[in-house]
């Protein structure tokens, strides 16, 4: 390159960079600085969700809740929530008790982890939305959304069958702890004598998730959600003794923690 061409190669070069430039504002203006849909600050929501279990092992829970938040910040809101968890033993806990009560190999065991199952619960907590996004779905149609981080705690009420501990073993070869008119027919029966527990627990919770704004004020919500609260189980446990009315084993010195994860379905009103 001579002395010639170097201004001309200079002038093209800054040529180009301020048409780049100018082409690539022209592209990202439309997408990058558009109004959000809904600016929730300083706005009261309102929820309701359904939560399913993303796993089952020994107990299912199918949880209803309702919601109730303060926003105040777009990316910054308190909420309080309150509920109820529908739960059961899964097959596998029903197989296993049924399975217990006949076999020589089990006269003397540990209680089954992870076996409490939530009922009644409230938790208050913060949500943080750093994120703010929109997707394309049709040529002229964009989602708003919003991913948070959700944190806090409460109180659980909570319930625990065994499955092999019976206080009434009507049928210890067909393995059945109930009062069944059909022996072969599980659910002819009205009560089970498998020793029950309940107690009211500290719970955690921790989630994260999407909501999407469909309208003014309104917000779909997808959360993968765990709730957290501490196991208790007994170990050593003499079927004998316990059969016989009298206590057994004692509490497991390191029980852990019980982690429940969900998976959230809510649907929010903002104010």
């Amino acid at each position: 390159m001579n002395a010639r061409t170097l201004p001309l190669s200079a002038s093209l070069a800054l040529l180009l960079t301020a048409m780049s430039a100018q082409a690539q504002q022209q592209v990202l203006d439309p997408a990058a600085v558009r109004h959000r849909l809904f600016s929730p600050e300083e706005h009261l929501e309102v929820s309701i969700s359904v939560g399913l279990p993303v796993r089952e092992y020994l107990t299912a829970h199918y949880n209803l809740n309702v919601g109730v938040a303060y926003n105040l910040f777009n990316t910054f809101g308190l909420e309080a929530r309150a509920g109820y968890a529908l739960s059961r033993h899964t097959g596998l806990a029903r197989s296993i008790s049924e399975s217990f009560l006949n076999r020589e190999d089990k006269k003397i065991t540990d209680e089954l982890e992870d076996m409490w199952q939530m009922n009644l619960h409230g938790v208050v907590g913060a949500r943080w939305a750093p994120i703010y996004g929109k997707l394309s779905l049709l040529a002229d149609e964009t989602a708003h959304f919003q991913a948070y981080l959700w944190g806090g705690g409460g109180l659980a009420s909570l319930r625990r069958q065994s499955v092999i501990q019976c206080t009434n073993v009507q049928n210890r070869e067909l393995g059945i702890c109930d009062n069944r008119t059909d022996p072969l027919d599980a659910s002819t029966a009205k009560e089970n004598y498998w020793r029950t527990e309940t107690r009211m627990a500290p719970v955690v919770s921790g989630a994260v998730g999407f909501r999407f704004f469909v309208a003014s004020g309104h917000a779909i919500r997808f959360e993968l959600r765990d709730w957290v609260y501490t196991d208790q189980y007994r170990v050593n446990v003499v079927r004998e003794d316990w059969e016989a009315g009298r206590e057994s084993g004692e509490p497991a010195r390191d029980p852990g923690l019980t982690h429940l994860v969900q998976f959230d379905l809510g649907y929010t009103f903002i104010f």
